[in-house]
């Protein structure tokens, strides 16, 4: 599951990179830089595997991350006591509305919470997007999660394209149309 020191140190330091300078340049086209770079989202330089990881969703059905294979998978870690993810979830839930019949998957992982905790917090903001329990935190260390929430974008072939930290209006123009522009320029599976 973990894929090294180098990988643990790029993603702790692209993160924290994150937090002192939005304006990192990478190798995407100059429209995914443009509308990352809008929302804060820093984009990564060298191709890294996402790491794959299986749990279960709140139906009890396991899940990995490969098997969303030739999809833009939108991963966000999260918890329900924090405020900030609470914050984003309903603009998540827009986004995921606006994409979910494309080739895009979002997956929210709630970390180290109960199921029945994590199914009323789902209920009570009328959530449709697909909920993984990170029950040990296994899954989040594998990410060098240090901060929620935190979020990476993951391209067709299984590679982390960005990364953002703390929330995001997902709702706004310019997620839109980056995703748009992700779905509409990523080849296909």
């Amino acid at each position: 599951m973990i894929r090294g020191f180098r990988f643990w140190v790029f993603i702790f330091f692209s993160l924290v990179f994150l937090l002192v300078d939005s304006s990192f340049s990478a190798n995407q086209t100059a429209a995914d830089g443009h509308f990352m770079k809008e929302l804060g989202i820093i984009e990564f330089e060298e191709k890294i595997e996402a790491p794959d990881f299986r749990m279960k969703d709140l139906n009890g059905h396991e899940v990995t991350l490969k098997d969303h294979r030739g999809k833009i998978v939108f991963l966000n870690f999260w918890a329900t006591w924090c405020p900030p993810c609470r914050e984003e979830m309903p603009s998540m839930e827009k986004l995921y509305s606006e994409f979910r019949d494309k080739d895009f998957i979002m997956l929210a992982i709630d970390l180290r919470e109960n199921a029945e905790k994590v199914k009323r917090f789902k209920e009570k903001l009328k959530l449709n997007f697909p909920i993984l329990l990170d029950i040990d935190g296994r899954v989040g260390l594998g990410y060098a999660i240090r901060a929620i929430p935190s979020t990476y974008l993951v391209d067709r072939e299984g590679y982390i394209i960005g990364g953002a930290l703390g929330p995001r209006d997902w709702a706004s123009q310019e997620a839109f149309q980056l995703f748009n522009h992700l779905l509409n320029t990523s080849p296909a599976s």
